[in-house]
């Protein structure tokens, strides 16, 4: 209740009193006026309110971050009595998760459309439209507003990817401890050859090598294509409120243009993510890459495993690997350890570290992995 609706309630109850104690008709007659507005004012207010009609319609269904989505709203008043202006909340995919209030003035019995232009900062799937409505009667002394639970459109906003340089993976790398990665199929012998120095002794075919007193190796289809492991730090991020989302959606930017960049290039790509509800997404052509932007627009950071567990666990799939991609928000000794242990292995491995703040600590780290060679792009979450 408003001061202004106390203060015409206290000038009725005055003029009330004054009427049951002078007698006078006038004092009565002014008493029942302001009774007859207030019961106008209150039925106007809660007729408006509850046959007001929103129907929200977006430009687009699916946008990607950072661009803006055109919505249009057709509003209806569904009754002739007199009431003042109309405030609408408006949804939108905002940090605050609201546009603000704006006031309109809507002719009875009629439609009135309304156009707006929407950022879409975020990713995730954000319901567009009118969320709330206010009406006030004409006088100012009541306003009530209600909950819109439909009518509004619903937007999924995924995550941007950028041009970013593809990691080539040569099948038969060789590592710095002179390790040899298998690149044949051994389900799939195709010949016999003389031996040759750097063969394996599993590849040798005796019955033959006895028969002509010859070492005789077997000789094999090569494999497809290795693939590329991306594993992306999907725990709770280490920073302050306003700047979260921006840092979970930088990290999921980065995922998305490294995962393009690889399936472009021909190279099949598993991203297992490792939230509280894990998933993996495989793929190996462009066409797939939906399938990725749909899984990080989903993504909760909220993982119950820090990174440094995550490499621990998937260090058994690095031997299966042609190339390893690490993302995340955090830099520390431990996380350079596992990379430079997995390029030592003869796998490619590249870190995609997106720096909030950077320390000289960190500077020191990246440089050591750099000059073990794991190459480190540095992004920037407001860039």
């Amino acid at each position: 209740m408003s001061v202004r609706t106390v203060v015409f309630l206290l000038v009725a109850l005055t003029l009330l009193a004054i009427a049951l104690s002078t007698g006078g008709a006038i004092y009565y007659l002014l008493f029942w006026m302001l009774i007859m507005m207030l019961a106008i004012a209150l039925e106007t207010t809660l007729a408006t309110l509850f046959t007001i009609r929103v129907t929200t319609s977006a430009q687009r269904s699916k946008a990607v971050r950072g661009e803006t989505v055109a919505i249009r709203m057709n509003i209806r008043r569904r009754t002739v009595l007199p009431v003042g202006p109309v405030e609408l909340e408006v949804s939108s995919p905002m940090e605050d998760r609201a546009f603000g209030r704006i006031s309109v003035n809507l002719p009875p019995l009629r439609d009135k459309e309304y156009r707006y232009a929407l950022n879409c900062p975020h990713r995730g799937h954000y319901p567009m439209g009118v969320s709330r409505v206010y009406v006030t009667d004409i006088f100012g002394l009541f306003s009530f507003s209600r909950a819109i639970k439909q009518g509004n459109a619903m937007v999924t906003v995924v995550p941007r990817t950028e041009t970013v340089q593809t990691m080539a993976i040569e099948p038969g790398e060789t590592g710095p401890q002179g390790q040899v990665r298998i690149s044949e199929d051994m389900s799939s012998p195709s010949g016999v050859r003389p031996w040759q120095d750097g063969d394996h002794m599993k590849k040798v075919h005796w019955k033959l090598t006895m028969r002509k007193r010859e070492l005789m190796v077997r000789t094999y289809e090569e494999s497809a294509k290795p693939d590329t492991l991306v594993l992306m730090d999907v725990g709770p991020v280490n920073a302050s409120r306003s700047h979260v989302l921006t840092i979970e959606d930088a990290m999921c930017d980065a995922a998305a243009s490294v995962v393009l960049a690889q399936m472009t290039a021909g190279y099949p790509v598993r991203m297992p993510l490792s939230s509280k509800k894990p998933v993996e997404i495989s793929g190996q052509f462009p066409a797939e890459h939906g399938r990725f932007l749909d899984a990080l627009t989903d993504l909760k950071f909220d993982s119950p495993y820090s990174f440094e567990q995550v490499l621990t666990l998937e260090m058994r799939r690095v031997q299966r690997t042609g190339g390893v991609i690490l993302i995340s928000a955090k830099m520390n000794s431990a996380i350079a350890d596992y990379a430079v242990r997995m390029h030592r292995l003869g796998v490619q491995v590249q870190m995609h570290w997106v720096a909030e703040s950077v320390t000289p600590e960190n500077l020191t780290l990246k440089a050591q992995m750099e000059m073990n060679g794991v190459p480190v792009r540095q992004i920037s979450p407001w860039g």
